[in-house]
């Protein structure tokens, strides 16, 4: 009976969402038909009609060698190797200094050739912040690799001064123990440890307060003295040990007391973790700036629009990668991955959705008035009332998701639906039962609840954004037709989520494992495509396309190929991260695997070696 009701209420639903979409492609058509006649009668402005257009990069024929080179290595560099090395981090694996080393290098030539192609050609482009910005990148990725390489020189130092004292300590008992009459079977133990330490089987990685560290596989609990002269060390280690024993003994303390500090130990590694995560957002931020400077759009006081829809749309391109990589699994051991972890993050992901669109929200009401008339216009209040919007729905949605006021409630509530005598059976019963309850409940305070929720405001804020942005009122139908695509996408994502919470509530997850909902591709899809609209909506970039005659139809297939691009690239980034794990997980097994034959070689030479001390008397 219930499969069967199940099944009625889940047709009913798809019919309704079929229904939905029927009307707005038959609302769609009519508009298109309309709009494309219209559009096809629109005049566009010429370049330089009016004589006071300046040039723009694009069209300028000189030196064109030496920019797609500087693109060439600064894509190569910041699009492909810093995400690859970035992922090794977070996996903690051995390869993530030498891909960042070779991003520095790769870097380098970019920013030469970029340098050689500024001073090749003419300024023409006022206040060129793809310059300041580079500059500030060049900057930083260069504190970034001395924190990295700082770090890893005091850890390489630690690690070798941790080396010797365990040498020490080893000659030591095994001299003692040799002159009691047991020098064979420890020197056993001894030389096969000789040259080996504990620190080698920990990988150095700048996240490692960040990461959790409750592995099945803890090697702390092995004999750190227990492997072989046949284990080899990593290349660093081994230059390390080939150079330090050359170095003088007042060097070696001074560069331990400068390795173990408060500057190496905690300001360069903050440093180095904070910059690789802000470096994605950076890089996208340059590119979106030289594409614009590139092409000599939003100029003047139009800068202020575009760049209003530039960070509007980034933030839905941003948030449909992440819900795509949380379809992958991502961020399975924080509960975020539609998944159920006991003990989880304290936030849930929607709490985290509901407070950034409160703070886009209370931020961005008084940022909606930049302009060179100080006169509120209907496109001002359009925009401030839009933020508006965010700011309330983002407090309503932390107000629901908010786990303080949920128990506030589940306090206030009252404990029985009506008084029961004292004297009778039932009541006692109910006591009891009142009193189990409470004692449960108890311990589920202290365990760490669920942090899978149902929580619909971020979805139908999105909703309501992508309805209100498709009837936004434009200059041109061209742009008018450019919102309404955009707008449509980013709703149909928000109905994706709400189909996902229907999927979930009637099987939500139980276990680690992603559950890998469909809806949620086909959301971080819809909100990826409609992100790039998004950005491409702005009046500068507008007027471009209608120059280039590019009509709706070959805008939206564009669209579509990018957002195929952009997800295959998340996955491409997930999937890094995963063969990094795994093999730097197969290496601490296999360490683990020879740790615990070696000790079993040693303990049965040592029993052979008893029992013919023992035949011998």
């Amino acid at each position: 009976m219930n499969n069967k009701v199940h099944h009625t209420i889940t047709s009913l639903f798809s019919i309704l969402l079929i229904s939905l979409c029927l009307q707005l492609v038959s609302a769609e058509q009519k508009a298109m038909n309309h709009a494309e006649h219209d559009m096809l009668n629109e005049e566009v402005p010429k370049f330089n009609a009016t004589g006071d257009e300046p040039m723009s990069y694009a069209l300028f024929p000189d030196n064109k060698g030496l920019f797609y080179t500087h693109v060439a290595f600064m894509t190569l560099a910041f699009w492909l190797l810093m995400p690859i090395g970035i992922m090794l981090g977070i996996a903690r694996s051995n390869l993530h200094m030498p891909v960042q080393i070779l991003t520095f290098i790769v870097a380098m030539f970019g920013f030469f050739f970029g340098k050689l192609y500024g001073h090749s050609t003419p300024h023409l482009y006022r206040g060129n912040m793809h310059h300041s910005l580079g500059w500030l990148l060049f900057i930083l990725l260069i504190s970034q690799f001395v924190a990295g390489f700082v770090r890893k020189i005091a850890n390489a130092v630690k690690s070798h001064i941790s080396e010797n004292r365990q040498y020490e300590t080893i000659g030591l008992v095994a001299h003692s123990e040799r002159s009691s009459g047991t020098g064979r079977s420890d020197s056993l133990t001894s030389d096969s440890t000789l040259h080996n330490n504990h620190e080698d089987m920990t990988l150095d990685d700048e996240d490692a307060p960040f990461i959790n560290h409750e592995d099945p596989l803890d090697l702390d609990q092995e004999d750190p003295l227990g492997y072989s002269l046949n284990e080899k060390d990593p290349l660093s280690k081994r230059l390390m040990n080939k150079v330090l024993p050359f170095i003088p003994r007042f060097i070696k303390r001074g560069f331990e007391i400068a390795a173990d500090n408060t500057f190496t130990n905690t300001i360069c590694r903050f440093f180095h973790f904070f910059t690789g995560r802000v470096f994605i957002v950076l890089i996208f931020t340059q590119t979106i700036s030289g594409m614009v400077v590139y092409h000599g759009v939003c100029r003047g006081w139009d800068i202020f629009g575009c760049i209003a829809h530039l960070i509007k749309g980034a933030i839905f391109y941003f948030y449909g990668m992440i819900t795509f990589a949380r379809y992958l699994g991502a961020f399975v051991e924080k509960g975020w991955a539609w998944n159920y972890v006991e003990n989880g993050s304290k936030f849930s992901f929607e709490m985290i959705e509901c407070f950034l669109i409160f703070f886009y929200g209370i931020t961005n009401t008084w940022m909606e008035h930049f302009g060179q008339d100080s006169a509120w216009t209907h496109k001002d209040l359009e925009h401030a009332s839009l933020a508006f919007m965010f700011w309330w729905a983002g407090l309503l949605g932390m107000l629901v998701e908010s786990r303080a006021i949920r128990r506030m409630l589940e306090k206030a509530m009252p404990e029985m639906p009506y008084k029961i005598p004292e004297h009778s059976n039932y009541a006692s019963t109910s006591k009891k039962m009142y009193d189990d309850n409470e004692n449960s409940g108890r311990k589920k305070k202290h365990s760490a609840p669920n942090t899978y929720n149902f929580n619909p405001m971020p979805a139908l804020t999105v909703f309501m954004t992508g309805i209100s942005m498709g009837n936004h009122h434009q200059d041109t139908l061209y742009s008018s037709r450019v919102h309404y695509l955009w707008g449509l996408l980013i709703s149909a994502a928000a109905v994706c989520r709400i189909v996902t919470y229907f999927l979930l509530f009637r099987n939500p997850p139980k276990n680690r494992v992603p559950t890998r909902p469909p809806s949620e591709a086909l959301g971080a899809f819809l909100l990826v495509a409609g992100a790039i609209l998004f950005m491409a909506s702005n009046q500068g970039t507008i007027l471009w396309l209608r120059r280039n005659h590019v009509d709706s139809m070959f805008l939206l297939n564009v669209t579509v190929s990018f957002t195929a691009m952009t997800l295959s690239y998340v996955a491409f980034l997930v999937i890094v991260k995963a063969w990094a794990t795994n093999r730097e997980t197969y290496k601490r097994m296999k360490k683990l695997h020879f740790a615990r034959r070696q000790r079993l070689n040693i303990a049965n030479q040592q029993r052979e070696f008893e029992i013919g001390n023992h035949d011998e008397e």
